[in-house]
């Protein structure tokens, strides 16, 4: 497993590195203002430099947030925002599989946990497709957000699969594929890379909480019970 950044360092890290991006936008915008440091220039050229040090600062602050959630992990007495399907926001614990949990991880971040168990275990993942095409603007890909023959718009709810039983694990738990095959509305189709592209940057899809899925897996698997779980699932969930 990688090693632990140190804590410090990475603080260090992050001092420096925000100390020099505010010294290269002050200095920046310093020269659309006079000697008394009011805006004397043209508007324009002030607000679009502005503009770019907004973009990078919002860049950086993701990159920050990434660096001392490797160093420090997340908190366990306090819940975090997750967020779900069409705006939802869910107050999730992690490492706590609760309910409110289940719902967050089923409706809207299904694809953040079948990934995190993927890597956890190794096992495959698959995509409910729904066996029609919604054919509606504001959900469909209209032909230009396709993978596989599939429009984004098909794409259900993913899950990993647990090799000994072929059953399906999401946050609810395990589900037999034959009961889902009997409603006769989705397909079962294998996720390729084709798919994870297309669902990681299509906007109709929340971005992948990977920090609180990860700390779900051991969760999820220790309820599961599943002997196929393999070493390499114990170490992370420990």
């Amino acid at each position: 497993m990688p090693a632990t950044p140190d804590p410090r360092s990475v603080v260090h890290q992050i001092l420096a590195d925000y100390r020099q991006m505010a010294a290269r936008h002050h200095a920046a915008l310093k020269e659309h203002c006079d000697v008394e440091g009011v805006m004397d220039g043209e508007f324009d050229a002030y607000e679009e430099t502005r503009r770019v040090a907004a973009l990078e600062a919002d860049e950086k602050l993701d990159t920050f947030i990434q660096l001392l959630t490797d160093a420090f992990g997340l908190p366990d007495d306090r819940p975090v925002t997750v967020l779900g399907a069409d705006g939802a926001e869910f107050q999730v614990t992690p490492g706590r599989l609760d309910e409110t949990a289940r719902t967050a991880f089923t409706e809207g971040q299904c694809h953040a946990l079948a990934r995190a168990v993927a890597e956890t275990t190794g096992w495959d993942t698959v995509v409910l497709a729904d066996r029609e095409c919604a054919d509606e603007y504001d959900s469909c890909g209209m032909g230009d957000a396709v993978a596989d023959g599939l429009c984004i718009c098909q794409l259900s709810h993913l899950a990993a699969v647990r090799p000994h039983d072929g059953h399906l694990i999401d946050a609810d738990g395990a589900r037999d594929p034959q009961d889902v095959r009997a409603e006769e509305r989705f397909d079962i189709v294998p996720m390729s890379p084709a798919l994870w592209k297309l669902i990681d940057t299509h906007p109709s899809w929340r971005d992948a909480d990977m920090p609180v899925a990860r700390s779900l897996v051991g969760p999820l698997l220790d309820s599961l019970g599943s002997p196929s779980t393999g070493a390499k699932a114990a170490e992370v969930a420990a």
